[in-house]
């Protein structure tokens, strides 16, 4: 753990993975949100890229910007760390600190997994079934109250809101899709840019069904805002039963929204029609 330079992981009979993920101020969180929020939201956008590949988490190194001096925000940041790795039972090996003009959080993961069961992009086929793990657009609806500052919320706008500051890490669900999907991915940037990461990946093509897809909000940024962290996934047909039982004994939510196909691109229908979006998805660059 934190202390000495670096971290010590020791791994006996499986692969390891890793990823990073940055959260910068006014980009992926208010400048006005709390140093706790901040840290747990980061732990969580970071985490998630793990079960998106079958593994199991093991460890977060953290490295914090901050432009605060102050004691109290960066024990307040500290207290959003702590709840997280107590909610998800893992440690944070280590880090760094650097003041600096805007708050920026970089999370490190590495996670477990046999590279047999690792969950990739390129594996998609024509005919697999496409799935998502939870209903889309809440975290757009939280942010929005966020910043909004309204008090005395609904249940369900807490919801919402929780949605956006608290993004579930779908540790369970990912592990047991290894065998049963033929590929996976978060939904950070929109449906329809994560499912398009699938496409591109498996040279394939598919189409989704507005009427089947769990969304809150307008179906546009249901498809394209991100930041819901649900778990996209694809799945062959002859293996579709094993994964509603294996979701039936786990009491784990999942959605069939749609199929891969042979074309290029992503077809979306509602009812008979189909419907054309444009800014299918979040992009930093554009």
């Amino acid at each position: 753990g934190p202390g000495d330079d670096a971290g010590l992981f020791s791994s006996k009979q499986t692969d390891l993975i890793f990823s990073t993920d940055v959260s910068n101020v006014d980009i992926h969180f208010p400048k006005t949100l709390s140093p706790d929020l901040i840290a747990y939201r980061a732990c969580s956008v970071a985490a998630s890229d793990i079960p998106a590949c079958g593994g199991i988490l093991k460890w977060l190194s953290i490295s914090l910007v901050t432009p605060s001096k102050e004691i109290s925000w960066l024990k307040k940041f500290s207290q959003g760390l702590k709840l997280f790795t107590k909610t998800y039972n893992v440690p944070i090996i280590g880090g760094d600190l650097v003041k600096g003009k805007e708050c920026s959080v970089s999370v490190g993961v590495c996670g477990e997994v046999n590279q047999k069961q690792f969950l990739s992009r390129n594996g998609a086929k024509n005919g697999d079934s496409v799935y998502v793990s939870g209903a889309l657009g809440l975290a757009k609806l939280g942010l929005k109250l966020i910043k909004s500052k309204k008090k005395n919320l609904s249940t369900e706008e807490k919801k919402y809101t929780k949605k956006f500051l608290q993004p579930k890490v779908h540790t369970l669900l990912g592990k047991n899709l290894r065998n049963i999907a033929s590929s996976c991915i978060d939904i950070s940037d929109g449906l329809l840019g994560d499912l398009g990461h699938i496409c591109k990946q498996s040279n394939s093509g598919a189409e989704i069904y507005i009427d089947s897809i769990p969304f809150k909000g307008s179906y546009r940024d249901a498809l394209t805002w991100g930041d819901d962290y649900e778990l996209c996934f694809t799945v062959p047909k002859n293996k579709e039963l094993k994964l509603t039982k294996v979701c039936k004994k786990l009491k784990i939510k999942k959605f069939k929204i749609g199929k891969i196909t042979s074309g290029n691109g992503i077809k979306i229908y509602q009812g008979e029609k189909e419907i054309f979006i444009k800014g299918k998805s979040y992009n930093h660059f554009n």
